[in-house]
Order: C-alpha cells, then sequence, then structure tokens
C-alpha cells in the first residue's frame, strides 16, 4: 500500500526542487547582471531579495498544490458522500481510488454505510410487524373480551336465571379468559422469539429420544380424542439444538394435530436422514371439505376456515415453531394431499453425528 505520508512527502520535494530551479534560472538571466555590473544599492537589493523569496513561495505553492490536486478533489468527494449518510441516504457509497489511507477509509465508510442501511431496513420491517401483531391482536382480544362483558352483565341480571343456565353462562367466561390468557402467552412468546437479543441454549440432543419423550407425553391425550399414533423413527442422530424451544415446536404442532385432525384418524410420525439433515414429519388426516391455504398455514392468526377458527386457537403455535426452527437454521414446510396434512421439519446434524454414522 502507497501511504499518504509518502505521496506528501514526494510532493514537498518536487515542490522543493521546482522552486530551486526557478531560483536557479532566475539567479541566472537576471541577477548576474545586476551584481556584475555593481548598479545595485541596499534598499534595491533589499527589495529584490524580497521579490525572489515571495516567487519561491508562490512556486512551491503553486507545484505542491498541482501534485496533491486529485487527492483534495478525492477528500470532498468523501466529505460529500459522508455528508449524504448523514442526511438519510443510508447505503450510499464512495467509489474506491487507489490503495492508499484514503481509498482504506473510503472502504470502511461503505461498509459503515451498508451495515446502517440493514439496521434501518431491519428496524423498519420489526415496526411494521410490531403494528400488524398490535392490529391483529386487538381484534382477537375484542372478541372474547365481548363475550365475557355480556355473559357477565347477564349474570348480574339474574333475578330469573335457573342454576343450568347460570352454569353454561360461568363455563363460558371461563372458557373465554382462559383462551385470553394462552393468547397473551403465545403473544409474549412470539415477541421474544423475534426478538434480536434471543440467545438460544444449544446443545447437542439425541433427536430419536426427545421425539419419543414428547410423543409418549401427548399419546394419552391423543388417543383421548380418538388419534392413534404411529411412530417410525431412524438410529440415534444428533443436532444441536434449544431443548426447550424444540420441545415447544412439536408440542405445537402435536396441539395442532389434536385440534383439527379428522376423528377417528392415525397420526404418523417419521424420522429420516437426508444428505446431512435430519427430517421429522407428522402426517395427520383432515377433513376433505376442509379449506386451508397452505402456504399461510404459518402466517401469524391465520385459522383457515371456520372449523378451524372455531378450535379456540391463538393463531400463533405454527408461526412460534416457524420462528424457533429459523432460529435453528432449519426448515418447516407443510403439504397436502386430499386428506392428509404433513408438516415436514428440516434440522442440520451435528458433525460429530455424521463422522460416527460413516
Amino acid at each position: 500500500m502507497r501511504r499518504i505520508s509518502v505521496k506528501l512527502l514526494f510532493a514537498i520535494i518536487i515542490s522543493f526542487l521546482a522552486t530551486n530551479l526557478i531560483f536557479i534560472l532566475i539567479a541566472r538571466f537576471v541577477l548576474s547582471r545586476y551584481i556584475q555590473e555593481e548598479k545595485m544599492n541596499v534598499p534595491a537589493y533589499n527589495v529584490l531579495a524580497f521579490g525572489l523569496f515571495f516567487i519561491a513561495v508562490v512556486v512551491f505553492v503553486f507545484v505542491f498544490l498541482a501534485l496533491i490536486r486529485s487527492h483534495i478533489r478525492y477528500l470532498k468527494e468523501i466529505s460529500k458522500q459522508v455528508q449524504k449518510i448523514s442526511n438519510g441516504d443510508l447505503g450510499a457509497t464512495i467509489h474506491v481510488r487507489g490503495k492508499d489511507e484514503l481509498a482504506e477509509l473510503s472502504q470502511n465508510i461503505n461498509k459503515m454505510s451498508a451495515q446502517l442501511r440493514t439496521k434501518f431496513d431491519r428496524e423498519r420491517e420489526l415496526e411494521q410487524v410490531k403494528n400488524q401483531l398490535i392490529s391483529s391482536v386487538s381484534h382477537d382480544l375484542r372478541t372474547p373480551l365481548t363475550s365475557i362483558v355480556g355473559y357477565l352483565d347477564l349474570i348480574k341480571k339474574r333475578e330469573s336465571m335457573d342454576d343450568e343456565t347460570l352454569y353454561s353462562y360461568l363455563y363460558i367466561v371461563d372458557s373465554k379468559a382462559k383462551y385470553l390468557t394462552d393468547l397473551i402467552e403465545e403473544l409474549f412468546d412470539y415477541t421474544k422469539l423475534t426478538s434480536p437479543d434471543l440467545q438460544l441454549q444449544r446443545n447437542e440432543v439425541d433427536m430419536k429420544r426427545l421425539l419419543q419423550q414428547v410423543i409418549g407425553e401427548y399419546e394419552p391425550i391423543l388417543t383421548r380424542e380418538g388419534i392413534d399414533v404411529q411412530t417410525n423413527f431412524a438410529c440415534e442422530w444428533n443436532a444441536f439444538i434449544d431443548v426447550e424451544k424444540m420441545v415447544r415446536v412439536f408440542q405445537n404442532l402435536l396441539e395442532n394435530v389434536k385440534k383439527y385432525s379428522k376423528k377417528p384418524s392415525l397420526l404418523e410420525v417419521n424420522q429420516e436422514i437426508d444428505e446431512g439433515y435430519i427430517v421429522i414429519s407428522f402426517r395427520n388426516s383432515i377433513n376433505i371439505s376442509e379449506k386451508i391455504e397452505v402456504e399461510k398455514l404459518f402466517d401469524r392468526f391465520y385459522r383457515g376456515d371456520e372449523s378451524r377458527t372455531d378450535a379456540n386457537g391463538s393463531g400463533l403455535g405454527l408461526a412460534i415453531a416457524k420462528q424457533i426452527i429459523q432460529l435453528h437454521q432449519g426448515e418447516i414446510r407443510a403439504d397436502r394431499q386430499h386428506n392428509k396434512l404433513t408438516f415436514f421439519i428440516k434440522l442440520p446434524l451435528t458433525q460429530e453425528s455424521l463422522k460416527n454414522h460413516l
């Protein structure tokens, strides 16, 4: 790298040499004539000396500015672009010229500008998500709250109300209150998961044993709902995951199966390996008439047709599952074939696990 200090020193030397050359030429063709003819008195000599000194300074400055002119223009360009960035034109860049400190400064400013742009876009995206979330939550909170207030008003005017009616109203108020509690908790969880400050507590975990444990806990619940469970797991493969959050993914999918499966039916859970990834699938049966947009299943507050809206779901369970899988650098998707709905989870395996199975 050619340092800017070397270039400035070179410009000073050239300017000094040029000044000396001009001085020698003036001395050779002008001063020598007066000195030889002894026509010059002391005042005239002083004036001439001052004039020569002034000419030397002018020549030095002129030559020096001519040599560093391109660097001054480049500094002005850098200053102009920095001012544009400070005025909000994030992402503005400077053309990098040469390999000196000014070029390095330009590269760093370009990098800073790109980082500011990325950060600004991210913050704007989070702001939009937050606004959409508030809008959706306002609607979802208002509906059960209206029901609770309405039934409590009826209970307060209970002069002619029999016990059976009173019990049914209290049951509705209780279920709506529980729904609100679940919705607020899931909303809180989703907000935490979308925070850029979230840190996963990851460990190497045997996915087969983890799945067996979660499904074992849920199988009695599914059986009571008329859903049998059939599993097919590969041998022990490890993934580097946050166990608590991955359990939440499996629980959300199993809860989804419990709420929206055709009953009686069969849930098939499979685990297989695909080129360095573990692929886990949950396949359940749904009513053939059910209208759902598979590509929207992981959107916040999406519930599909009326049958799903009535199931007391918050509409955040699958969005939470997707966020957790993405934090693990994995993929989650859904696929529908007639009355079969399948969720696929794809997670990277640890290098140690891959070596052990070679």
